[in-house]
């Protein structure tokens, strides 16, 4: 007998994630794609003989003469990556049902092809593993790193892949202000960028004035194909295919607008190196398909070429609630992007109907929400407010955050500060509690110490302009855990005077208001709780995306050509991480990661909530090779590091 799904009415009343008043109809779910229906990995082909095997879609395009044969398209023998499987030889077939929310929800499908040039691996106790680069080495005094490629690679297209894709991104791209307003800060030691060496196709010599000590995590984290969406993150490009499309190389194009436009990881014609290159996908249409790249250069153990799984579905769906309501009626088959913890028992009663199982794997996330009074505002008495130390403080010590964890996480996650993870080797264990105990008193007491003594008629404070003290905080959150969070801060400033309002929005109207210095509070998830040097932006003024202090972080990330140089105890913290690059010595680097932890915590540049909570995952329940619990965090490109090549569905 069929089983019933879950209605959306029935969704909005069992579910806490729902927000009331939203239009039925606004809401449905798109039809769900047909189930996959898995083939088993065929036995190799008798003609022409060979060792490694293909998907049975692959198999007919070569016997149809459009495609070469599955050994040509392979690295040579000894440079093709194999992946060992998590539980077993998978299966070849099937689509991968998935949810997002449109191009600024990008990572819904960049995390599923993270390829980079060396790769995170899946627990994150262990070494970085290869990727791109088969091996690398540095030299004695630190100051040159030499990596290996694979001979006999190729891009999506057959092309092949060597370092001239390396160097067009670095001479063509990077180095390249019309594309990029200064080289990447990691590339960059002492204030010279790095001079990239071509030993020959495939051997490749990084030079650096002085030892850098990220480098090979910065290839994991940044080692993929530029630009990585919004990112504009990257280590290589396709130049046979781009440089038709750049100025340098064609004398008919003027700007880059048609560049940025092919290099673009929607575009379909684009080459990758990834599993799954885009196959479909037109601004405002209702889906994105993904399907598998027939020069993908890795095979499982017994000579499978991978991915096992053919395609990626992405329905283009309205809002988090409706990624929710398909994911509790069994129309998703591995996701745990935009899943909402508020949800868990709806999706634990829907278990057997749904045929999925659901997962809690831990997370890196030091605090959610993450709270940022921006110091670097145009509007000057907030400014002013928002660089006053004691202000910030008396902000932290007003939330109940054990209140934050019982009511929006159900008691699942951990009151703290927003700083990085005890697991982490940077933790501080003093910096967790650092003006996180919930004491309002104490709160009112700074407030007034900083002469916010006078009140209106409402009982809030007046500003040092005689206007009443109203701060916003804007959000991407439209509904569940995250925006209840924000409604109980927003009680809690209430009540100590500072008048609070709650803006929820769009990614597509958020990036560009927070990313150009226009939001007052911004929110976010604080992760990288477990490695946060590579992309320090929850530490200290990085870069643009440090939204505590855009201009600051905008300033340091381009040598001080744009943005506004930060006061000294930021420059302190800067400094330190100048230094922290420019060693090679773990213990040092531990030593510099603590400080910094520490000058954060104790200038209260962030504001924590609650963090290391869940993240719940939906699984059908005859797709393979996950982990029963892996660590999730947006460093490691989480589920990406997990291999998604290797996962399967499994026939019954």
């Amino acid at each position: 007998m069929r089983t019933r799904e879950l209605s959306r009415r029935e969704f909005l009343r069992l579910s806490a994630t729902v927000t009331a008043g939203i239009v039925a109809t606004a809401c449905a779910p798109a039809a769900p794609a047909p189930p996959p229906t898995p083939t088993p990995a065929p036995a190799a082909p008798e003609v022409p003989p060979s060792k490694y095997k293909e998907a049975p879609m692959l198999q007919d395009l070569v016997a149809k003469g459009e495609l070469p044969p599955v050994d040509e398209r392979l690295p040579v023998e000894e440079d093709i990556l194999i992946v060992e499987p998590i539980e077993e030889i998978g299966q070849y077939g099937g689509t991968w049902r998935r949810a997002f929310l449109g191009v600024a929800d990008f990572h819904a499908y960049g995390r599923l092809n993270y390829e980079p040039m060396v790769r995170w691996p899946r627990d994150p106790r262990d070494p970085i593993r290869p990727g791109i680069a088969k091996k690398w080495e540095w030299s004695d005094d630190g100051k040159t790193l030499t990596l290996y490629l694979r001979k006999g690679m190729k891009w999506s297209d057959g092309e092949p892949f060597t370092v001239d894709d390396i160097l067009f991104w670095w001479e063509d791209i990077a180095l390249n202000t019309d594309l990029s307003p200064s080289p990447p800060s990691e590339w960059v030691v002492q204030g010279e960028p790095m001079t990239v060496e071509k030993v020959d196709d495939y051997m490749v010599k990084l030079h650096f004035k002085a030892p850098n000590g990220l480098a090979i995590r910065m290839l994991a984290f940044h080692g993929n194909q530029w630009p990585l969406a919004f990112e504009r993150f990257g280590f290589f490009a396709p130049k046979h295919y781009l440089q038709q499309f750049h100025p340098k190389y064609n004398a008919e194009i003027t700007d880059y607008k048609l560049f940025n436009e092919k290099a673009d990881d929607f575009n379909t014609e684009r080459p990758a190196l990834t599993p799954w290159p885009v196959k479909e996908w037109e601004p405002g249409a209702n889906k994105l398909i993904a399907e598998r790249n027939p020069y993908y250069w890795k095979t499982d153990p017994e000579g499978n070429q991978l991915p096992y799984i053919d395609r990626i579905r992405l329905d283009l769906v309205e809002n988090s609630e409706v990624v929710n309501l398909k994911a509790a009626n069994g129309e998703l088959d591995f996701q745990f992007r935009r899943i909402s913890i508020a949800s868990y028992s709806v999706f634990m009663e829907n278990r057997e109907k749904g045929n999925y199982r659901v997962l809690r794997w831990p997370t890196a996330t030091g605090a959610a929400p993450l709270i940022m009074p921006n110091q670097t505002i145009e509007e000057p008495v907030l400014r002013e407010l928002f660089r006053e130390k004691k202000f910030r403080q008396a902000l932290s010590l007003a939330i109940n955050r054990e209140r934050i964890n019982e009511v929006s996480y159900l008691g699942l996650g951990v009151p703290r500060q927003a700083t990085v993870l005890p697991q982490s080797p940077y933790y501080v264990p003093e910096a967790e509690r650092m003006y996180a105990d919930y004491n309002p008193d104490e709160a009112n007491r700074l407030l007034d110490e900083i002469g916010l003594t006078e009140r209106d008629d409402e009982g809030f404070r007046l500003r040092p302009d005689g206007k009443t003290l109203e701060v916003t905080v804007e959000t991407t959150a439209t509904s569940g855990p995250f925006l209840d969070a924000l409604e109980l801060v927003k009680e809690n400033w209430d009540a100590v005077g500072v008048k609070t309002a709650i803006k929820s929005m769009t990614r597509e109207l958020y990036w560009p208001r927070v990313m150009g210095n226009q939001v007052e509070i911004a929110t976010w998830g604080m992760d990288r709780g477990l490695e946060p040097m590579v992309d320090p932006i929850w530490l200290f003024p990085y870069r643009d995306h440090s939204w505590y202090a855009v201009l600051w972080g905008i300033w340091y990330a381009t040598g001080g050509q744009k943005g506004e140089e930060p006061p000294e105890e930021v420059r302190r913290a800067q400094k330190l991480f100048d230094e922290f690059k420019a060693t090679v010595d773990p213990d040092r680097q531990i030593e510099i990661g603590k400080e910094l932890v520490r000058i954060s915590a104790e200038n209260t540049w962030l504001i924590g909530t609650v963090g290391m909570m869940p993240s719940i995952v939906i699984a059908k329940n005859n797709f393979r090779n996950i982990p029963e619990e892996a660590v999730t965090d947006w460093i490691f490109m989480s589920p990406g590091n997990l291999d998604p090549p290797q996962f399967f569905f499994k026939q019954t």
